[in-house]
């Protein structure tokens, strides 16, 4: 299914070494069959969704292309020359869907429009000006993060797929591992002392505006940035996006401290600047998959307002057993 495939630590690059064919027409079909409402063409968590993922998966391409992302066992991938580029923005999105599904469970992304699929492209200035504005709304960098850091149940992975690049040459993938993030801590008393308080102690991550129930409200949920393994072979877990953090402290400063800051600004300096990283810059038709539990991701800077990927998040749980379909107590 891959060509041409390159490491840097558990993250891998590739090239798709593979034909849809008439198969690609067989995703659209079945997908088209089970929604009789695209939203927006952005889809929605189906209420059948473990069936629909059943019916995908006897998709030759489709069901290969799972199996052979799952064997890598790796954190992350990016996979180019997808084979979407062709395709309509529904039939894209469709096929982007049916990928995640089968993959695990994909998530609404906010509590407003309870679409799956996300555009990650900037919005005017007007539209930002008032608002918590997340990194997906706008141009420039994106610090490193994991996604839905400010929900209960993050999920456990994520997928872009890049309808346009930068044209201005910026606007590159960045991914830090947790392992590198935790060996970099424990390397001096500083970070080791800062490690204990960011395991230890919950702190308020805010949830963005675009992401709220509305404009009106200020949420946040506490939580810690880093959870140690609760059975063999889980690993380090973290979840972290300092802005959030920020102000949710901002909501919370009895949560606060001289200890709980230096924590804080110790830890982004670590991620932004000193750990290891994967640093690619992705064509059009690029597939980025990671593991959004066990990684950070972020983006190097851009000015170029037509850069627009897409974005789904997915659950290694149906979203029955979630709180909410998007981590939230909405339903």
């Amino acid at each position: 299914m891959f060509a041409s495939i390159e490491r840097t630590g558990n993250i891998y690059t590739a090239n798709a070494d593979f034909s849809w064919g008439e198969d690609l027409d067989a995703v659209i079909r079945i997908v088209s069959h089970h929604f009789a409402d695209f939203n927006g063409n952005g889809f929605y968590p189906h209420p059948d969704e473990e069936s629909l993922q059943d019916e995908l998966l006897t998709v030759p391409t489709l069901r290969e292309l799972s199996l052979a992302m799952r064997q890598l066992n790796a954190r992350g991938m990016a996979i180019h020359k997808l084979g979407l580029n062709a395709l309509s923005e529904s039939h894209r999105n469709a096929v982007l869907y049916a990928i995640a599904l089968t993959q695990g469970f994909p998530t609404s992304t906010d509590q407003r429009t309870q679409r799956v699929a996300w555009d990650v492209r900037s919005r005017s200035g007007a539209e930002q000006s008032s608002r918590f504005v997340t990194f997906s709304e706008r141009t420039g960098s994106a610090d490193m993060h994991t996604d839905s850091s400010f929900y209960p149940m993050p999920e456990e992975q994520f997928m872009l797929y890049v309808v346009a690049a930068a044209r201005c040459n910026g606007g590159q993938s960045l991914m830090v591992d947790v392992e590198d993030i935790y060996d970099v801590l424990q390397s001096t008393d500083a970070g080791r002392a800062a490690y204990t308080i960011l395991r230890d102690t919950p702190l308020p991550f805010r949830v963005p505006s675009v992401y709220a129930a509305n404009d009106e409200n200020v949420e946040y949920h506490l939580a810690t940035v880093f959870t140690e393994p609760q059975k063999t072979g889980d690993g380090l877990s973290i979840r972290w996006r300092y802005d959030s953090i920020l102000k949710g402290l901002a909501i919370r400063p009895d949560l606060d401290s001289v200890e709980v800051a230096a924590a804080l600004q110790l830890m982004n300096t670590i991620v932004e600047a000193g750990a290891p990283r994967f640093n690619k810059r992705l064509e059009d038709d690029t597939l980025l998959w990671a593991d959004n539990h066990h990684t950070l991701h972020g983006r190097a800077i851009y000015q170029d307002p037509g850069r627009h990927l897409i974005r789904i998040r997915i659950s290694n749980t149906p979203n029955a057993h979630r709180i909410g379909p998007s981590g939230t107590s909405l339903d």
